[in-house]
């Protein structure tokens, strides 16, 4: 058996434990995230390379599969952003389990990571995008949920993998063939350009946003905010794999100059719109790619330097996500889905924690003080500062305008009460809210916290495959 064979059958084990208890409240939640904790357990302690004996099966660490004519092999450089997914994965099943989210969303995370393991295990990386698109089918189904809502979140899930598998085919095709270079020169180098086009769109470009705006504005919170961040935990883990094994991308396009455009370009239109949104579902969409943005801005500027940065953003991100999406289902319980700003008057005064969590969740995510993403954020202000003078004043408007966004969610929550039949928030919320706000508080002041599973993965990341 393999390392990938076995991370998979624990995986659908896990989804058909979850399925089967999904109508018991808070217990299918509570077995996947004690299932992905004991998945990292696994991960962290086996050797890099070799054979270990589990259950009384041996597992080859560096033996591949062979599936359908695809090579599959879970190598050391893919298990750091593997072990990012399963860790968002168990963050986003306890929270949700504690908090009665869409019962859709537990069986199908175990399913979603299985689908992305596969894609970041594809040998050769070009035909990763084809179990993207199967990642993208299963992604819609937790977007659904189990309540009655428009499709128009799921479909738009596979509008990226469904552009971007083309152009990885054309490559993969055209690359596979080496003296296709003197026989056809300018088919060649159209599969180059094919290439970064399709290394363009998995990074979900501005106009091809409006899948992680939808699923903010229709989908349950908790969804939005987990398949958003897996996403682009893979998209980072396959543009950069193919970057390193396809170097001559640079020729055609030079990442170090478009990438931080393309991330700024997130940003500005995230904080333009969200500043004229009206409802909690819509702000939560521009939320949403606004964070997006700033991730892949990160990495454009830091490049390989910055992969510890990142690392580091990737382990602290859910916790502000959850804390958000939390606050917005309790919210939405009380208002009704994507309610507007209108409806949601005297919020503070009956849904405190739910009220604080989304405000100062919404100020955490945009890297203001005391939240756990401020030693990154400030970071990134730093960077782009120093290298890049004009793209530091596109983010710190993009910053402003955000900012002004969640202080008229701020001020919106405070008005006075307009019902005053409203029912107070369930007591049990305020035990996910306060331990979240502490531990982005340490974190905020003590980064050095994360730094040794920091250090590990990013060692790993940057192995050869």
């Amino acid at each position: 058996m393999t390392l990938l064979v076995a991370v998979l059958l624990w995986l659908l084990l896990l989804a058909l434990a979850a399925h089967l208890l999904r109508r018991l409240p808070g217990l299918p939640g509570l077995v996947i995230a004690v299932g992905m904790a004991l998945l990292l357990g696994f991960l962290w302690r086996i050797p890099t390379e070799g054979e270990l004996m589990v259950m009384g099966r041996t597992i080859d660490l560096t033996r591949s599969n062979t599936f359908l004519g695809f090579t599959l092999l879970l190598d050391i450089s893919a298990r750091a952003p593997v072990f990012l997914l399963v860790c968002w994965g168990g963050i986003f099943a306890l929270a949700a389990g504690w908090t009665g989210a869409d019962r859709v969303l537990f069986p199908s995370i175990p399913l979603i990571l299985a689908a992305l393991i596969i894609a970041l295990s594809s040998m050769p990386v070009l035909w990763a995008p084809l179990w993207l698109l199967v990642a993208a089918i299963l992604m819609a189904f937790p977007a659904q949920g189990a309540s009655p809502r428009l499709a128009r979140a799921a479909l738009r899930i596979l509008l990226i993998p469904t552009l971007a598998f083309p152009f990885f085919l054309f490559a993969a095709w055209a690359l596979g063939q080496v003296d296709l270079a003197v026989r056809e020169h300018e088919l060649w180098v159209t599969a180059w350009r094919g290439l970064v086009v399709g290394l363009a769109l998995l990074l979900t470009p501005v106009p091809l946003h409006s899948w992680i705006t939808g699923l903010g504005e229709h989908a349950p919170p908790f969804a939005a905010g987990f398949l958003v961040g897996v996403w682009q935990i893979t998209a980072y883990a396959l543009v950069r794999r193919i970057l390193l094994a396809y170097p001559t991308v640079a020729e055609y396009a030079d990442p170090a100059l478009w990438l931080p455009w393309l991330a700024v370009i997130h940003l500005l239109w995230a904080a333009v719109l969200g500043l004229g949104s009206h409802r909690l579902g819509q702000w939560w969409g521009y939320l949403l790619l606004w964070d997006y943005g700033a991730a892949f801005l990160l990495w454009s500027l830091s490049g390989e330097f910055g992969n510890e940065a990142l690392v580091w953003l990737l382990l602290a991100r859910p916790l502000v996500l959850v804390l958000v999406a939390g606050s917005l289902q309790a919210l939405g319980r009380r208002f009704g889905a994507n309610a507007s700003f209108n409806e949601v008057h005297g919020a503070f005064e009956r849904l405190p924690f739910a009220s604080v969590g989304l405000a100062v969740g919404g100020l955490f995510l945009l890297g203001w003080p005391l939240g756990a993403l401020f030693p990154v954020r400030m970071a990134v202000v730093r960077l782009a500062e120093a290298s890049q003078p004009a793209t530091f004043l596109w983010v710190m408007l993009a910053l402003l305008l955000m900012t002004l966004t969640a202080v008229r969610m701020l001020r919106t929550l405070g008005q006075p009460l307009a019902d005053t039949s409203l029912l107070r928030e369930a007591p049990h919320l305020a035990w996910l809210i306060a331990p979240l706000l502490l531990i982005g508080f340490l974190l905020s002041i003590h980064p050095d916290l994360l730094d040794p599973i920091t250090f590990t993965l990013s060692n790993w990341l940057a192995q050869s495959p």
